[in-house]
């Protein structure tokens, strides 16, 4: 979600195009022969935006050649998901019809507000493989009912990795992560709140841990009155933080884990697999999925509400959820878990993917230790303990 990979997409998928393009050749095209340009607003990494733009557009270009995807990256970070947001709130707001993005790539977060704002439309229902779009992250974002209008284009955990070179005996919790901290002091780094989502997501899981509350923050109702269990949950973050390292976003946890200048550190999965697979990482690095558990956050796939083409929107997002590509692509090529029902897509995965994918977090891991993010309103009130008590 947040490495550059267009050297080995460069290498690898030129084939893997034609051949896919032929595998999911699905006749003429159904919604008539005038020239269409999708447009696809892609809020991650350049990597993401790259799988668009040259391989999935290309690809569904080639089934229907009268459909050009034109992919355009936003950022990243949630303030790339809020600019999709903005955009799209203002087109509403001014009333105007054929809004100019078709397919919207945004995080949970703001897929959860235009559903509450009624800026998306309810696609999912029209699609081959709507019966693949399962999980609760699929029902429930942020405590919001998101059912019948995202499709995750992958999901991604975060997770605590270390350097076996270092590191005899990783955490299984995370008490034993608090004992090890203490005993290596500034060995154990993340990112805070403002350099990405994995730390954000190692706080929420922190308050999870020290409060015993996970039911009630990620279901509701809100209730001011847990403030005070929030401030005193992150009162010990603060204390926790005096002895780890402050990284300079998810790229800096894993740098500084190469470079040895730290021993552990909260990780995206999919990153780290993908550093990997570059030969930008050190090999042994492993992560471990330590209990209650730590977020797993995926990437929506939507589609605004007045989208001048959301039918072909929807048949582009159905491409992108077809199990093989989910396999070839999300799983293979970028070391992504599937975004539908894993059921239907790792029979289709090779032994050698399944091996990097789950070395360390085994599919028993995540379904016991993968948690949600809380919901909006206990979100901010998280982040703003944090800003104050921590700074």
């Amino acid at each position: 979600m947040r490495s550059t990979t267009g050297t080995r997409l460069a290498k690898g998928v030129v084939g893997l195009v034609a051949a896919l393009a032929t595998l999911m050749a699905a006749g003429p095209a159904v919604y008539g022969q005038a020239r269409v340009t999708l447009q696809v607003a892609i809020a991650a990494d350049v990597n993401v935006v790259e799988v668009h733009r040259n391989f999935l557009g290309v690809a569904f270009n080639k089934n229907h050649p009268n459909v050009t995807v034109h992919a355009v990256g936003t950022g990243t970070g949630e303030a790339a998901s809020r600019a999709i947001y903005t955009k799209l709130k203002a087109q509403a707001d001014a009333g105007r019809r054929n809004w100019d993005i078709d397919v919207a790539l945004v995080s949970m977060r703001y897929a959860s507000q235009m559903v509450k704002e009624n800026l998306l439309y309810r696609y999912v229902p029209q699609m081959q493989f709507a019966q693949y779009v399962i999980g609760p992250d699929t029902v429930r974002a942020f405590g919001v009912d998101v059912k019948g209008f995202v499709v995750p284009m992958f999901k991604n955990q975060i997770a605590i990795a270390y350097n076996p070179q270092f590191v005899s005996r990783p955490p299984r919790s995370f008490a034993e992560l608090e004992s090890w901290v203490r005993a290596n002091p500034r060995r154990f780094g993340y990112n805070g709140i403002k350099g990405g989502v994995s730390g954000i997501g190692f706080v929420m899981a922190w308050v999870y841990y020290k409060t015993g509350r996970y039911e009630l923050f990620t279901q509701g109702p809100f209730d001011k009155a847990n403030d005070g269990i929030i401030r005193s949950a992150i009162e010990q973050l603060r204390d926790f933080n005096r002895n780890v390292v402050i990284t300079s976003g998810n790229a800096g946890t894993l740098d500084a884990l190469n470079r040895g200048e730290i021993w552990m550190g909260a990780v995206w999965v999919d990153q780290l697999v993908a550093w990997k697979n570059e030969g930008r990482m050190n090999p042994e690095i492993t992560p471990v999925l330590i209990a209650p558990g730590l977020p797993i956050y995926p990437l929506y796939l939507t589609v605004p509400r007045e989208a001048a083409n959301r039918d072909w929107a929807a048949k582009y997002i159905d491409f992108v959820a077809n199990p093989q590509i989910q396999a070839k692509v999300i799983v293979e090529q970028f070391g992504w878990y599937p975004g539908i029902d894993p059921n239907r897509v790792m029979p289709l995965v090779s032994p050698t993917a399944k091996g990097l994918l789950f070395k360390g977090v085994t599919p028993e891991d995540l379904a016991r230790y993968s948690q949600q993010m809380p919901i909006g309103e206990y979100y901010d009130a998280i982040l703003l303990a944090y800003e104050e008590i921590v700074r």
